[in-house]
């Protein structure tokens, strides 16, 4: 009998505990990501994702313990009760319809890996080209019109610098404009009219905005690949993608010859054997594979961007709560640092 009385004690118990104290621990879907979640050669997790993980869950006064999922795995398990929380997944409109997502972590773009040349035949490349051309045939004209106006103040006062004729003395201001505006100053030319130190001054204050530009310019077509070009350089090149990956999709019909690989560490493989002529996938798992190959030139850029996130089930009571801790944290400086450890400062 007294036993009968006392087997309900638990039961009421339970019924009496606040909701958070009857939580059970949440089952958080792990999908191995180069930079955003990855195994340590001990078993444990690290990647920007997971850390970020660890810290909302810990805002949040959550208990956890991982699941491994593969790739595409996400909706099925956050439908089936296998994993409460899935992460990093990529947003699309399809797994949206079917799960909750938070808002993203990161945006990862189109990188492309190429074998890298010699240097200075990329920087001869550079200024091969018809941008080079005009930029050198527009400051021709700037120095000529900024050497003709000190030619015409100078000409009948200052005659052994600035000589009356007027092509020697066009070549005399064409000259000086040019040394004021590097300035060195070689000082063989110089003005002595009022109106020509003016001018003189004038030239050598804008002479500061026009190297900065000219410097910059100069630097680009050096070197720096231009995001704009970066499809058309790809117009004739074979390219290897990762199969079923966002990339091949976007880039098909861009490209010359798409080449799909199973990863793309395969990609690259194919790459160093000149299977194909550059390899392009998102910025940071190209990174992760061929950052670290002195052999390989990585072009990044804006283009078709991907957003990284966490998948929960549709409706979840948790998502308010995650996005706004999420939100503090990848704005705050805690979040940052995360960032900046997996993916640098760029």
């Amino acid at each position: 009998m007294l036993k009968d009385l006392i087997r309900p004690i638990p039961l009421l118990c339970a019924l009496a505990m606040p909701a958070g104290a009857q939580t059970d621990t949440l089952r958080v879907g792990v999908i191995e990501r180069p930079r955003f979640a990855m195994t340590t050669s001990d078993g444990a997790l690290e990647g920007a994702a997971v850390e970020l993980w660890r810290l909302v869950a810990e805002d949040l006064g959550l208990g956890y313990g991982y699941v491994m999922l593969d790739d595409g795995e996400a909706a099925a398990a956050l439908a089936t009760g296998r994993a409460d929380v899935v992460l990093p997944v990529t947003a699309t409109p399809e797994l949206e319809a079917e799960t909750d997502l938070t808002q993203p972590i990161y945006t990862a773009t189109l990188a492309v890996a190429e074998e890298r040349g010699s240097q200075v035949l990329e920087v001869v490349k550079g200024f091969a080209s018809w941008q080079f051309v005009r930029l050198v045939a527009g400051l021709s004209v700037l120095l000529l019109i900024v050497g003709a106006v000190i030619w015409l103040v100078e000409r009948r006062r200052n005659e052994d610098q600035f000589s009356r004729g007027i092509v020697k003395g066009l070549g005399d201001g064409f000259w000086w404009a040019g040394v004021t505006l590097t300035t060195i100053g070689y000082g063989d030319k110089a003005p002595v009219t009022l109106a020509g130190r003016t001018v003189a001054m004038l030239w050598m204050l804008t002479g500061l905005a026009v190297s900065a530009a000219l410097t910059a310019a100069v630097v680009t077509m050096a070197g720096v690949q231009q995001e704009d070009d970066l499809i058309g350089d790809l117009a004739e090149a074979r390219v290897g993608v990762i199969a079923g990956a966002g990339t091949a999709e976007f880039l098909e019909g861009r490209v010359g010859a798409l080449a799909p690989y199973a990863d793309v560490p395969a990609a690259l493989d194919a790459l160093r054997t000149d299977a194909v002529d550059v390899v392009a996938a998102a910025a940071p798992v190209l990174r992760h594979f061929a950052g670290g190959d002195i052999n390989m030139a990585i072009s990044t850029s804006r283009l078709d961007p991907h957003y990284v996130t966490f998948a929960l089930p549709q409706g979840a009571p948790l998502r308010e709560r995650l996005n706004h801790a999420l939100l503090e944290r990848v704005t705050g400086e805690s979040g940052q640092q995360v960032m900046r450890r997996y993916f640098g400062d760029g």
